[in-house]
């Protein structure tokens, strides 16, 4: 009997480093802590200042609850607040990384998108050199990247091309654009990875609020997973993904987080 236990413990840490192992890199995940579902018509007009204090309190206050009511250790997640844009938007957004494979991936997704009602979760993995999503990174000298100069880079590479408006990532003083296409392949910005490289590139060499240059051309993986809340207002997208238990364990946080959303309104004058 104590051989078969033994043979099933060996057999069970052997799969279990096998799983490790097949998880390189961690995945990033990218999402915003404030919502427009709530009907804050001020909200887009507010200060980046006071966006950030208030994602800063959610990272701190309700993230830990989100990541651990889907099963994951928040010690073992790193995350960071950058700017970070949406259709020529630039918004305080938190960056986490996160090791999981992609079959977990959805469900963590659609478990940040439901808590704080965004219409997508951006997931990459900016180390896969193979992952058929254009890469371009942009970067400037040492210090000079704060939010309200990658906005402004973010305008003049989509005066260069709208396609290129379609968003972006800070960290640290780079900017990283990312060619996402659809469900049917297609990319948003209806640029080729290779055009979408080539608009980067004149937006950098003409850029005159601070010294741009490309610093990486290439290939990432990358995802959106989100819901339409002007059609499915409860998260029916996310909800099927996470299943009914799930949401109902999720439910608490949303309204939680809807609370501290409103009061912060309160505060910072966004209703």
């Amino acid at each position: 009997m104590r051989a078969i236990v033994r043979l099933l413990l060996a057999l069970t840490l052997a799969l279990t480093a096998g799983a490790a192992a097949a998880i390189e890199r961690p995945l990033l995940f990218s999402y915003e802590a404030t919502s427009s579902q709530l009907g804050l018509t001020k909200l887009r007009d507010g200060s980046y200042a006071d966006r950030a204090a208030f994602t800063a309190k959610v990272k701190e206050e309700l993230l830990p609850d989100i990541l651990g009511a889907v099963g994951v250790d928040p010690s073992k997640v790193r995350t960071e607040l950058t700017p970070g844009g949406y259709l020529l938007r630039t918004n305080a957004s938190l960056q986490s990384r996160i090791w999981i494979d992609d079959a977990h991936a959805a469900r963590i997704a659609a478990a940040l998108g439901y808590v704080f009602r965004q219409s997508s979760v951006l997931v990459s993995d900016l180390g896969d050199a193979k992952g058929g999503t254009g890469l371009v990174v942009v970067s400037f000298p040492r210090g000079s990247l704060t939010a309200a100069m990658a906005h402004r880079f973010f305008e003049h590479a989509a005066d260069v091309h709208k396609g290129l408006g379609g968003g972006y990532t800070a960290f640290g003083d780079q900017m990283i654009f990312l060619n996402v296409r659809d469900d049917a392949g297609k990319p948003y910005s209806e640029l080729s990875d290779r055009d979408f490289a080539r608009g980067l590139r004149p937006a950098a060499m003409s850029f005159k609020g601070a010294k741009a240059k490309i610093a990486r051309v290439g290939q990432a993986k990358a995802q959106f997973v989100g819901n339409s809340w002007s059609r499915k207002p409860n998260g029916e997208d996310y909800a099927a993904i996470l299943g009914n238990a799930q949401v109902e364990r999720l439910k608490p946080l949303q309204d939680r987080h809807t609370a501290m959303l409103m009061a912060a309104a309160e505060r910072w004058g966004w209703k």
